[in-house]
């Protein structure tokens, strides 16, 4: 592979990147940015890394590291925070006409996705020196970023390709890849004592890919869709379940809950069947 050992008293392997290095970080990612949005990004990290800040004290992940050999940078990466679902999917669009429903099923995507890049770490930038590829040194990159990003509890690694080679490569190094322009992630909640999944689709630029790498066992990838669209779920978190996107006012909520101790009592005195005849009537009648 071309491998080549540090000489005596010389550093080799992966580090946190130095306050100082951040022309030579952005010199290496900046073949991985593809767009302005992208190149700022990149300028604030690196600007950031070279102003000296502490982001291993941040709540959200933000790591730079690099792979060094004979005391040259080859190769650099850039973790930060989950933010998946940052916009509606493509797949609300046709509930547009309708503006509460469609407000409703945005809320409750946005939320769901907000559980789930609680637990994920986002590979934003990856790059190895062009004479120095085919070394291992992307592999022992990312590794080392997963490891970190397993230690503070994070669940899943994600990023996005364009090329079919790095679609490949990523492949190789375990990651789940989705097909193209679109993705759904599974948030599995516990009820008691079952799961209920419920599902978002993501929506991804033209021609992109989602990557997924899992960080602890019990995430899952299942195949879903039909055989012209298959795509990969992930199930990575479990938490009691909270009805959180039902933003119900206070007093709604106070009725729903004497209507329900109501049913109880009533289900206790009659029994289950001459209660629900008795609802059944009384719904009759209202709709009168």
């Amino acid at each position: 592979m071309g491998r080549v050992k540090a000489r005596k008293g010389e550093t080799s392997g992966v580090r946190p990147a130095r306050a100082g290095e951040g022309d030579a970080v952005r010199d290496l990612l900046a073949e991985v940015a593809r767009d302005e949005q992208d190149r700022m990004q990149l300028a604030a990290s690196c600007h950031l890394l070279d102003s000296g800040v502490d982001t291993a004290r941040f709540d959200e992940p933000f790591r730079l590291l690099v792979f060094e050999r004979r005391r040259t940078v080859l190769g650099a990466v850039l973790v930060q925070a989950g933010s998946l679902g940052s916009k509606p999917g493509d797949d609300l669009a046709d509930l547009k006409a309708h503006q509460n429903l469609y407000a409703q099923q945005v809320g409750m995507q946005s939320k769901m996705f907000a559980r789930v890049n609680a637990v994920c770490a986002h590979l934003a930038f990856m790059a190895v020196a062009p004479a120095s590829r085919g070394q291992g040194i992307g592999r022992h990159l990312v590794r080392a970023a997963a490891d970190i990003e397993r230690q503070r509890g994070r669940r899943m690694l994600t990023g996005y390709v364009w090329d079919d080679n790095l679609v490949r490569m990523y492949e190789r190094w375990g990651f789940i890849v989705s097909p193209p322009e679109t993705a759904a992630f599974f948030l599995r909640e516990k009820v008691g004592n079952l799961y209920a999944p419920s599902a978002a689709a993501l929506s991804l630029t033209e021609g992109s890919r989602l990557i997924v790498l899992p960080l602890v066992p019990d995430v899952r990838a299942h195949d879903i869709g039909t055989a012209d669209q298959p795509f990969p779920a992930v199930v990575g978190v479990e938490e009691p379940f909270v009805p959180a996107h039902l933003d119900m006012p206070q007093e709604l909520s106070e009725l729903k809950e004497r209507i329900e101790a109501f049913a109880q009592q009533q289900m206790t005195l009659y029994g289950p069947e001459r209660a629900r005849a008795m609802f059944d009537a009384f719904l009759g009648q209202t709709g009168n």
